[in-house]
């Protein structure tokens, strides 16, 4: 009986990770886009996205004019502490990743 109680405990956990793999790559590619838009446009962009879990907070900002810095400040108080991603950041980390798939 406690093998199989482990595991259905394996299976859960194992759920839960795929579930929270798909959510990383969906921020992730919405991200992308965002800073794509912003590039493509010539636009300012604010891409805000809160899990409702874990209560974390994570901000992407494509914006040359500063037009979105209240955000920030607003959200400096939150707890936990929020992510604030640029698109200059963005670039850093998928140069980054290239570098290393080149190796």
């Amino acid at each position: 009986m406690a093998a199989i109680k482990a595991t259905r405990s394996k299976d859960a956990t194992s759920k839960i990770k795929l579930i929270r793999q798909k959510q990383c790559r969906r921020k992730t590619s919405l991200m992308k886009k965002a800073c794509e838009y912003s590039r493509m446009c010539s636009a300012d962009v604010c891409v805000g996205i809160r899990m409702r879990e874990t209560g974390q907070v994570h901000i992407l900002s494509a914006d040359a004019s500063g037009f979105w810095a209240f955000l920030t400040s607003q959200l400096s108080s939150h707890y936990p502490t929020p992510t604030v991603m640029t698109d200059r950041d963005l670039e850093k980390t998928r140069e980054e990743t290239v570098f290393r798939e080149q190796r």
